[in-house]
Parts: structure tokens; sequence; C-alpha cells
């Protein structure tokens, strides 16, 4: 189960970072403003959110098997719809619902990750599972270089789009039931009853009960503050840095060395930061990783032509923001129960993309208005420090119960 999730996740990250990299070959041939770009960047997110909301729910009450299993099927086929499309309307129309199926399998593989590991390690075991995001990206990168091998943007979509559908009828066969509510294995359920949970459906006038019951209403906005600021951050990098970077005057194929080494570095370090954020300090480990978020993005324009100081402000950037997100990621699931974890979870992706949504759509603006990839770079350093606040104080909370 935690092999396939982990195929999951990589494959989700992959599709983040298709779009980042197809963009520079992509522009050119529809002849796409910035404006326009931002639409078709911002179009997966949109999806998400929606996707996410319902996939957890879903999940929740009736499988978290066949619904990540539907989610991958319907990332697959979507990004088959993207690599054959004509035109910006296509674009956005695909990229949405591809959004809708990346939504529907994150807060799936994460909750069944959660749960197929032991309490004391579900924060690195989950964070370990997270880094196949990151590598995901830096896959796609590699496929984005098929270029100079006279591949085009399209092949990317056509790879992300195969895998997730094989994938789909693997989970499907091969995953084994999520533990059942109470984890009574001995409950006598079958397959479906215990992949539902042992609790049974539960009621939709409940997700409010479920988010904000007594103490857990500032855990949960603390926890969604996060999420917003630090995945605004995340995906604008994601889908920008390729662009931003040929701003600052490097060539495309450099662009995708970037987008590798921001991705890889990422993946690299975030089973180190999940096991210092799992110890008794996690408000200083958190105080200090979005401090070096700000210093790495206003480094890379500091960089100027000399191209290891700008990968190598690149990677810190990709430690701090890549690491933090998969952090955030792991810590969610430990403040739901079993039987509600993924609408707990399903929530929080959301309200990330969110900002996910946000973060493409104002560095549009921005170079839309004429600012430089510098000035995009250092313009986000205010929605930083609001995602560190959110972050030190949810640190700071009552370590949650590992049920």
């Amino acid at each position: 189960m935690l092999w396939l999730c982990a195929l999951a996740a990589l494959l989700e990250g992959f599709d983040n970072q298709s779009i980042g990299v197809a963009m520079p070959a992509l522009r050119p041939e529809f002849g796409l403003a910035a404006r326009e770009a931002s639409w078709i960047l911002s179009a997966a997110p949109v999806g998400l959110f929606l996707g996410a909301a319902a996939g957890g729910r879903l999940a929740d009450r009736f499988g978290r098997r066949g619904t990540l299993a539907a989610s991958m099927l319907l990332l697959g086929l979507c990004s088959l719809l993207t690599a054959a499309a004509p035109g910006l309307a296509a674009l956005v129309l695909a990229r949405f619902l591809t959004g809708m199926g990346l939504g529907g399998a994150l807060p799936n593989f994460i909750a069944l990750a959660s749960e197929g590991t032991a309490p004391a390690r579900r924060v690195s075991s989950v964070a370990f599972l997270m880094a196949g995001m990151p590598l995901g990206g830096m896959l796609a990168g590699l496929v984005a270089l098929g270029e100079k091998l006279g591949y085009g943007w399209r092949a990317i979509f056509a790879v992300g789009g195969v895998a997730p559908i094989l994938l789909a009828i693997t989970i499907w066969i091969l995953m084994p039931a999520s533990r059942p509510a109470g984890g009574a294995a001995a409950q006598g359920t079958t397959r479906d009853k215990a992949d539902a949970g042992a609790a049974g459906p539960v009621p939709l006038e409940g997700v409010g009960s479920v988010l904000f019951a007594g103490a857990r209403a500032r855990t949960t906005l603390l926890l969604w503050g996060g999420f917003f600021f630090t995945q605004l951050v995340l995906l604008l990098m994601l889908n920008w840095l390729p662009s931003l970077f040929v701003g600052l005057g490097f060539s495309k194929a450099e662009a995708s060395v970037a987008s590798m080494c921001f991705n890889f570095c990422g993946a690299a370090c975030s089973i180190l930061l999940g096991r210092l954020y799992a110890g008794p300090r996690r408000m200083q480990w958190a105080a200090a990783n979005y401090l070096a978020m700000a210093l790495a993005l206003g480094a890379i324009p500091l960089a100027g032509h000399q191209l290891l100081l700008a990968y190598a402000a690149v990677a810190l950037a990709g430690v701090v923001i890549v690491g933090a997100q998969m952090v955030l990621f792991a810590l969610a699931p430990l403040y739901y129960a079993q039987p509600v974890r993924g609408t707990g979870v399903g929530w929080a992706v959301a309200i990330g993309r969110l900002g996910s949504v946000f973060g493409p759509l104002y560095a549009g603006a921005l170079l839309t208005g004429g600012a430089s990839s510098g000035f995009v770079l250092v313009g986000i350093v205010p929605f930083v420090a609001l995602g560190g606040v959110s972050t030190v104080l949810l640190a700071g909370r009552p370590r949650p119960a590992l049920e």
C-alpha cells in the first residue's frame, strides 16, 4: 500500500511540474500572453480545490482505495486531453479536469499512508512518502529536455497520462483495504466495508464539527493558513520557475535543469525536515525554515548571470519550500481521527490549493504589468512571512493524539 501511495505521489508531482516546464514552449505555439498563461497555470489548482474537498469526503463515506483509483484514472485521461488540446479554451478545461483528479487523489494517499504507519513514525513516514512529489517534478523536467531530441511539449502530457491510468488499474487490483476505524481488524468486515471504515458514513452535517469542534478550531485555522501561503509560494515556483529563470537571462535548457534542481533538493531533504519537525524543537525549526525560504528567494535574482550561484539559490529554495509543504502534509492527518481523516486532510489540501490558484495569477499579473523576474521573486516574500507565522504557531500547539 505504501509503495502504491508513493507512486501516486510521484505522478502527482509530475503533473504539478509538467505545465510549468511545458510553458516556455507552449506559449509561443499558441501566442499566449502572460495573463493567458496564468489562467492555464491556475486551472488545475481550481480543479484540485474542488477535487480535494470532494475526494476526501467521498473516501470517508465510500472507501479510500476506490476513490484513489478513480482519481488517478481521471488524472490520466485528462492529461491525455491536455496533450491533444488544440487551443487555449481546451487547455484550460483539460487542466481544470486534471486538477479534479489530482485533488481527489492527494488526501487519500496521505490518509492511507498515515493509517498504514506506526503512530510514532507517522510524521517522518508521510514526509518520506511525499518526497515522491518533487521527484515526480524532477522527472517532468527530464522529459521536457526531450525537446532537444525532437519531442514537443505534448509528449510530457502523453507520459503523464498513460502512467496514472496504469497505476489506477494496479491500485484497484492490488491495494489492500485501509484499516477500519478503531483498528478493529477482527470485526469480520469485508474488504469493501473495511476500505470504507467500520464506523460507516459520516453525516454531511458533521463537516463543521469535524473541522472546528472545541480546541480543534484554532488548529484547523492555523493548518489552513500554513497550507494556503506555503502552497501559494510552492505552486508559483513550480509553475513559473522555468519562465522566471529564462527571464533572468538563462536558456530554456538551463531553466529545465533549475526546475529539476529545485525538486530534487526538496525531495532529498524532506525526510530530514520531517524528523526535525517530529522532535521537541518544532517551533524553532519552523521559524528557521521560513526565514531560509525568504533568503533563498531573494538570492536567486542576486546571482546575476552566475549559473552555479543561481542553481545553488534554487537548490536552497527547493529544500525549504518543498520541505515545508511536505511537513505540513505529514502533520495534517495527525489532527483528525481515522473515520473523518479524509475530510480533515481533504479540506486542508483544498484550502492550500486556493493559495495555488492565487500564486500563478499573482505572478502573471506582475509580469503583465512589466515586472522583472527578480521583482516577482522578491514579491513572494510577504506570503512566506504569513505562512511562516501560521506554521510556527501550529508547531507550538499541543502534540495531537496519535490514534
